[in-house]
């Protein structure tokens, strides 16, 4: 990869940095030690550093680049955009929002058809719930919120009162009232047979809580369809089904947090299709755009859209400088041209199924705990020899094996006040079973080399 730009003194740059930018999820006191690395260039699946090394992106930035880095085709669409109308907000019309707006209704559930747009996952979320209890005002009062723990739903105030990890939430508490939290389908590390008594279990709960709660008080009923940044895990195939069931028993919203797993990442279009459930209300971010530049939408249905627009209603009082910006609706939609006329999401399917039997192979070894995943979304928890989780530290050495052999991971965090032990993989939906081959490689010497 050669690059025309971003011409810079390494050490100027570090300098700054150092200085001035304040990194997430990390403590600046031992990235004095042990800097990161400047990215400068990207294409395909690979990254590239300032040192001219080239990694593997194994997790698509931050789950998020689906169709790969480098397409001039956004750049191309955001540039004629910037030209021709740079900003307007949606207090009038623009039409990439428009054109937008209407392609996600067509290639969503059904049942949505409505979209509002917001600047990233995390404003999806928070927009949700306000959706929800401003629905749940007009619905005898409704305003609570069922989560679930291992789940994460955003950085924002209202996504981290949702969020059931425990140690994103400490230093934020107390946190917004009227949220109740059950527990997720996660079958490792339950005391239950087989999936479907898990599943039995955590319905069971959610209908106990529902009824000590009271009905009349509970809005909706958020999940992510597959837990992404939780350690992915998944649920049972009927789950979704019988938490539908549920909700339209008490009248609950059900949402479907869908930023990590939406477009193609599972190798369906959206899990909620993987899963056969309608959701009322959908969020979304990463893919849509698939990083190249900041949007998020929260989709609803025809029902939550009349009820707050009602004949003599205030509707739905809420509203974003930069939601539905024209230029990165523009780029969003070409992100959906590409990923839908290139195939992305079958070969997301196809090489996820390849990648997944790779990475299953790692079961042999006495520190993997359990292989789960779907399309391009998988998981792989590390244990000690006694079952208990393996600690942060012996799992981010693994990490940096691999990334010192090419290949970026990620690992889960914030769960309960556990180690974070997962390794994550969700690279570009562009993966090739070549690439599959060296993730599953790369891997495989990193945990020869934690068990030596």
């Amino acid at each position: 990869m050669n690059s025309q730009h971003s011409v810079f003194n390494s050490k100027d740059i570090l300098e700054q940095d150092s200085d001035h930018v304040w990194h997430p999820m990390m403590n600046h006191y031992n990235l004095k030690k042990d800097p990161l690395k400047i990215m400068t260039q990207a294409s395909g699946c690979k990254i590239v550093d300032s040192e001219g090394t080239e990694y593997l992106d194994a997790m698509a930035g931050l789950w998020c680049v689906n169709i790969g880095y480098g397409r001039k085709e956004i750049a191309e669409a955001a540039y004629e955009q910037m030209v021709e109308l740079s900003y307007y907000p949606l207090s009038q019309i623009n039409p990439q929002s428009a054109k937008l707006a209407a392609k996600i209704s067509e290639i969503t559930p059904e049942s949505l058809q409505h979209v509002w747009f917001v600047n990233s996952g995390s404003e999806a979320v928070d927009t949700a719930i306000k959706i929800s209890r401003a629905w749940g005002k007009r619905n005898g009062g409704r305003f609570k919120i069922i989560a679930r723990y291992q789940g994460y739903h955003g950085a924002t105030f209202g996504g981290v009162s949702l969020t059931g990890q425990t140690q994103r939430r400490l230093d934020f508490e107390p946190l917004l009232p009227g949220v109740v939290h059950v527990q997720a389908p996660y079958f490792f590390r339950s005391s239950a047979n087989n999936e479907d008594e898990l599943t039995d279990r955590c319905i069971e709960e959610l209908d106990s809580v529902i009824r000590y709660q009271g009905p009349e008080t509970i809005a909706a009923f958020i999940a992510e369809p597959i837990i992404g940044g939780g350690g992915v895990i998944l649920p049972s195939r009927n789950y979704f089904k019988r938490v539908r069931e549920v909700c339209d028993k008490y009248g609950i919203l059900m949402i479907c947090d869908e930023v990590i797993t939406g477009f193609g990442r599972t190798g369906e279009l959206f899990a909620s299709n993987l899963f056969k459930v309608q959701p009322d209300i959908m969020t979304m971010a990463k893919g849509l755009s698939s990083g190249y530049l900041p949007i998020g939408a929260t989709a609803v249905s025809d029902q939550i859209f009349s009820d707050l627009n009602s004949k003599g209603d205030t509707g739905f009082l809420q509203i974003n400088t930069y939601g539905g910006h024209p230029v990165s609706c523009a780029a969003a939609i070409k992100n959906l041209e590409i990923l839908l006329d290139e195939k992305m999401v079958e070969n997301s399917r196809t090489v996820g199924k390849y990648l997944g039997n790779t990475l299953m192979k790692l079961n042999d070894y006495p520190c993997v705990g359990e292989v789960r995943g779907v399309g391009l979304l998988w998981g792989v928890e590390l244990i000690e020899e006694d079952g208990t989780p393996l600690s942060t530290k012996a799992t981010s050495k693994i990490l940096s094996f691999a990334k010192k052999k090419g290949v970026i991971l990620g690992k889960n965090a914030g769960i309960a006040n556990g180690p974070s032990n997962t390794i994550t993989i969700s690279p570009p939906l562009i993966l090739s079973k070549e690439e599959a081959d060296l993730i599953g490689s790369v891997l495989s010497d990193a945990l020869r080399d934690h068990l030596s």
